[in-house]
């Protein structure tokens, strides 16, 4: 149908005038059998466009196009306005206060956020120091049986999760904060009864522990982890996943010693609730147990693990892998260097989100991989750099190619100015969301902690990276990434031209 005219003054026309507001429509005319009847005139405040008086005579009556409307006293209406340009909104991060203890039984920390869901949120950590290369699989049976005794002792008065990493153990709970009084001393006196090491628990907890990890040994992405980890740190024990054969070593002396062998000195309590500050961190100091192991007890005597030294690129063959898998990475400095931040926002613009360059190259361009990304994960003194994409299998070498081009177009600073602001909007953000809830908060403080930093760190979090410049990002880059090249591991059905060297059986 044809849209009306722009009103304009009417041509003298034979058609009657409109009628007054109270008038009705004048009736129509008579026409031909096949002519369609004129349409009455509107009778309204604001002028419409007169209608046709008569349709053209053919098979199918078309509406003839409306001519233009009657003068009116009314203004046409002005054109719709461009809304004026907002400059885009900029991510803010504000550390929240935080209250600090140091005790004999390690360091409480507390903040305070009010909200409208009256729970308190807790983590106590726990570091980790490796006693044999069998660090991994101890931490993994360690981390089920105190999972199992910590969910015995709070019952139902709250939830209760252990997160192990090869550096820490993280107790996190959840209750109600008129519960958590309660709650903080029964989670303390099962660690200082020991509960968590008792023989049959621990026994039963590596059978557990050796089940999962059979099922997961053959399939290809337990490969590609345990492949990566050889590769990164080579002779070190992070360097060495957990297996189900060495679970059934594992006993009540080698948990209690991995758990408590690093002193009281260095755990750490965090308490967030919506309580005053002083009550929390009273709460917070409570939470820390007394028991304790000096490092000498150990049941396998001092131990001084190998320095980390990453390896060449291998290629391991799993002939029922549906895409290749690529785990490239490197070791860089961990959280507490002053290169971290460029490395953090170098990670970000290579693989961290959804505008990085090798979700626009590999995914967007080239369609070899659905969800490349690059992840900087701090783990002890260092932090690990891990490039993934699970890429088609005639697209491996071209993917191995175009990683290392877009890691040395990052030392060479071949960015735009937007590109590192965008990293830069992206890192300040996702602070302030993950410290927008009280179990966010407590997580980002006891991930802080466990890197050895005070908690006063993420105060200046924001500073750190707005701070940077593009010369900044681009030296980390060249220093650790590009310099010597990544490391790692490529899981594919069979050898192919472009690949790294094939392993050995059985590594």
């Amino acid at each position: 149908m044809t849209a009306p005219a722009t009103p304009q003054a009417a041509p003298a026309t034979d058609l009657p005038a409109p009628a007054a507001d109270v008038a009705a429509p004048a009736v129509p005319q008579a026409v031909t059998d096949l002519a369609a009847p004129a349409v009455p005139q509107a009778v309204t405040d604001l002028a419409v466009p007169a209608a046709p008086r008569t349709a053209p005579v053919t098979d199918l009556a078309v509406p003839a196009a409306p001519q233009a409307a009657p003068a009116t006293d009314l203004p046409a209406p002005a054109a719709p306005q461009a809304a004026p340009a907002q400059p885009a909104a900029v991510p803010r991060f504000a550390a929240p206060a935080h209250s600090e203890q140091s005790t004999g039984r390690g360091t409480a920390v507390a903040v305070r956020r009010a909200g409208t869901g009256h729970l308190t949120e807790a983590r106590l950590l726990f570091p980790l120091t490796p006693a044999s290369g069998a660090h991994q699989s101890r931490v993994e049976v360690m981390a089920e049986a105190l999972r199992d005794a910590l969910t015995e002792a709070a019952a139902d008065l709250a939830t209760v999760r252990v997160e192990a990493r090869s550096d820490r153990a993280v107790i996190a709970v959840r209750t109600f904060a008129d519960d958590f009084a309660a709650t903080r001393a029964r989670i303390r006196d099962c660690l200082d009864a020991g509960r968590p090491h008792e023989a049959r628990r621990v026994r039963e907890a590596a059978g557990r522990v050796a089940r999962r990890l059979a099922a997961a040994e053959a399939a290809p992405a337990f490969l590609a982890r345990s492949g990566f980890l050889a590769a990164a740190y080579g002779p070190h024990p992070y360097g060495r996943a957990a297996s189900a054969a060495e679970t059934a070593g594992v006993d009540p002396a080698h948990t209690t010693a991995l758990l408590h062998g690093t002193g009281a000195a260095r755990r750490r309590s965090i308490v967030v609730g919506p309580g005053p500050a002083q009550e929390l961190l009273a709460q917070a100091a409570a939470l820390l147990p007394r028991t304790t192991t000096a490092p000498h007890d150990a049941p396998d005597g001092p131990f001084q693990p190998p320095a980390p030294a990453p390896g060449p690129r291998r290629t391991v063959l799993h002939p029922a892998t549906p895409q290749t898998l690529l785990r490239l990475g490197a070791l860089v400095p961990g959280r507490g260097h002053d290169d971290y931040p460029a490395l953090q926002l170098a990670a970000l613009m290579l693989g961290g989100y959804y505008a990085s360059r090798l979700t626009l190259v590999l995914r967007e361009r080239e369609g070899l991989a659905y969800a490349p990304r690059a992840v900087l994960d701090p783990l002890g003194a260092h932090a690990v750099l891990t490039v993934e994409a699970d890429v088609r299998h005639d697209g491996a070498a071209r993917a191995l190619t175009l990683i290392a081009q877009e890691t040395q177009r990052l030392a060479d600073g071949a960015f735009t100015a937007r590109e590192l602001r965008n990293a830069q909007n992206y890192a300040v953000g996702s602070m302030a969301m993950a410290c927008s809830s009280r179990s966010g908060l407590a997580s980002t403080y006891a991930a802080v902690l466990a890197s050895g930093l005070p908690a006063s760190w993420p105060a200046g979090y924001e500073d750190r990276l707005r701070a940077l410049t593009a010369h900044d990002v681009a030296r980390a880059a060249a220093t650790h990434l590009a310099t010597p090249a990544l490391t790692g591991v490529v899981v594919a059905p069979a050898p192919m031209p472009g690949l790294p060297p094939t392993a050995p059986h059985g590594t």
